[in-house]
């Protein structure tokens, strides 16, 4: 039965698992800037040229970074995690928001070059707002807007029904479960009932900073985006497309990795939750053979959402990788949109 179980779970975990890729990927793809750059065409000068390759490959540099900063301060808190156990994990429920952070604050300052002024000193305007959803398609914030909604909401309700361990912690989860059971003549008699205490439980102790991280994040990611659109328009009007197409990128990249921090994030707290909750909802069952094993029975609904969050667990962790190697190729689209325009310019060179 539990193997039969496990493999329709695979087995549905790995459609969905195809299906939301699918989705992420119409999502996050669509043209590729550097194909757009060749439709709409390369500035015909070479100092227009030569700073279009300048302005992609500082970007790739920029996002690289970003994506090392934001790694190496993840792989750091679990590091700490791991060596100070007086924490209770705190580092390992942490990391993922407060790596985006980090690489998101490096991202967004780390200086770039500028466009290239034109010769008579004029500027051209454009008339059209520009905002931080400007360049990508709306659901792709609205997404990642909702599950950190959700998040808050799923915090705040581990947190209530969260209890104290025995150093007045709000970290474990307590039940009125089946504690022991009497034997008389062959029958079981004076069945008892207790609480019983199942952790580490995502309670105020971990959901607090959670949400406070939560929040920092989504004000780095919408700072980020806001400099992204922002940023002043090149002057020529030849230089327009490039500059479209590299905000597009960098919108791109900075949702695809603050997004798959925070499913990492979520679908850490899902598992433990799931696992503590799984655990706490199987009760033993009294037998009057006292040389048997008691055979345990799941306990509804706690079991159900306990199996629902495990599940949710997994797909939220496929869908982090996907979209962590989404931003590693948008790393790539950068540095192939630079060495195409490099490549038009040595072709423009020999002629």
């Amino acid at each position: 039965m539990g193997s039969a179980f496990g493999l329709v779970a695979i087995g549905a975990v790995t459609l969905l698992a195809i299906a939301l890729w699918a989705v992420l990927r119409r999502a996050l793809g669509g043209t590729r800037p550097a194909d757009q750059i060749g439709a709409d065409g390369v500035p015909s000068g070479a100092s227009g040229r030569k700073a279009v390759q300048r302005a992609f490959r500082a970007e790739a540099r920029a996002a690289l970074v970003a994506l090392l900063v934001g790694v190496g301060v993840a792989g750091l808190l679990i590091g700490v995690g791991a060596g100070w156990s007086r924490l209770y994990g705190l580092p390992y429920a942490l990391a993922g928001s407060v790596g985006a952070v980090a690489g998101l604050v490096a991202y967004s300052l780390l200086p770039r070059p500028s466009w290239p002024v034109e010769g008579n000193g004029s500027i051209v305007a454009e008339l059209s707002p520009r905002g931080p959803t400007s360049f990508a398609r709306q659901w792709v914030f609205v997404l990642p807007a909702a599950a950190a909604c959700a998040l808050v909401v799923g915090i705040l309700l581990a947190g209530l029904f969260s209890a104290t361990d025995e150093n007045g912690l709000h970290r474990v989860f307590q039940r009125r479960s089946l504690s022991g059971w009497s034997t008389e003549g062959g029958r079981v008699v004076d069945v008892q009932y207790g609480l019983s205490s199942s952790g580490p439980f995502p309670g105020w102790y971990y959901g607090v900073p959670v949400l406070l991280a939560t929040v920092v994040l989504v004000a780095a990611v919408y700072w980020a985006l806001f400099l992204a659109a922002r940023a002043a328009r090149p002057a020529s009007t030849e230089l327009f497309a490039a500059d479209t197409a590299l905000r597009t990128l960098r919108t791109r990249f900075i949702m695809a990795a603050s997004s798959a921090a925070l499913a990492f994030q979520i679908a850490g707290l899902a598992a433990i939750s799931g696992t503590v909750l799984r655990a706490s909802h199987l009760d033993p069952v009294p037998t009057a053979d006292p040389d048997a094993v008691p055979g345990t029975v799941p306990v509804e609904p706690g079991h159900t959402l306990a199996l629902a969050l495990v599940l949710l667990a997994l797909v939220l962790a496929v869908v982090a990788v996907v979209l962590l190697v989404k931003s590693i190729t948008l790393v790539g689209e950068l540095w192939a949109a630079g060495r195409a325009t490099r490549e038009r310019l040595d072709l423009a060179r020999a002629r």
